[in-house]
């Protein structure tokens, strides 16, 4: 199955190919790059494109310029960006090379989140804001058949869930994740891919908010993520085939 979205920019695709050489270990940290003019031969793109995709990677915490001596590999694992993550998990939907078990520390990373969420909402939202995330997960439930749509409306939920949990900084690491996710299409899969489920844990997941026991509200959201999750990896390979 085919998850790639919209066609790759010169400078994206050269960014992709200097970002997997790095990642497989064939520039390891520490090393230089080669210098412009070669490596622009090499990867058969202008020194202009080169120039933004090395500008990409050094966001990301991939390479730093050292004055006078090029461009240096960084340690991914120590440098590396939450930009990254959107990458790696696109390569691991698509069969790349990545860390083990990636998609499911990625979920395990939005469960923690999750857990937390929900008993700040049950302990801090307002009855306007429980109305309004009503009202969302209805609309929500019109657009399973449209994955885009479904995805956009997922995140919108969760945007309101953290601002229902009146916590600032939560929300600016939300507008990370959400960069990411806009940056990668192929991570649309991993929301059409259990969808139906996700709205009846999110519909329990409002449930337990509206009774304002936030400790009772974060146990049951724990054990109900924790099974869909797994769900949610078990569909993902029978959508991409790789079911046993």
């Amino acid at each position: 199955m085919n998850v790639k979205g919209k066609s790759r920019t010169a400078a994206e695709g050269t960014a992709d190919s200097l970002r997997g050489s790095i990642l497989r270990g064939e520039m390891p940290p520490g090393s230089t790059l080669p210098a412009e003019r070669e490596l622009s031969e090499r990867l058969g793109v202008s020194r202009l494109t080169l120039r933004s995709a090395i500008a990409r990677l050094e966001t990301e915490g991939l390479v730093q310029p050292v004055q006078g001596s090029g461009t240096r590999v960084l340690d991914y694992r120590e440098r590396g960006g939450v930009g990254l993550i959107g990458y790696l998990a696109t390569q691991a939907l698509e069969g790349g090379e990545v860390p083990d078990d990636l998609l499911r520390d990625l979920l395990e990373v939005r469960r923690m989140i999750a857990v937390e969420l929900v008993a700040l909402v049950a302990d801090r939202a307002s009855d306007d804001e429980l109305r309004e995330l009503r009202r969302h997960h209805a609309v929500m439930a019109t657009l399973v058949g449209d994955p885009e749509a479904f995805k956009n409306a997922d995140l919108a939920f969760g945007r309101q869930m953290i601002r229902a949990g009146h916590n600032f900084a939560l929300e600016l690491l939300f507008n990370s994740i959400v960069r990411v996710i806009a940056s990668n299409p192929g991570l649309t899969i991993a929301f059409q891919a259990n969808a139906p489920q996700a709205l009846a844990v999110y519909a329990r997941m409002l449930d337990l908010v509206e009774a304002h026991d936030g400790p009772r509200a974060a146990r049951v959201t724990r054990r109900l993520l924790t099974v869909l999750d797994g769900r949610t990896l078990a569909l993902v390979d029978q959508l991409l085939g790789r079911s046993s």
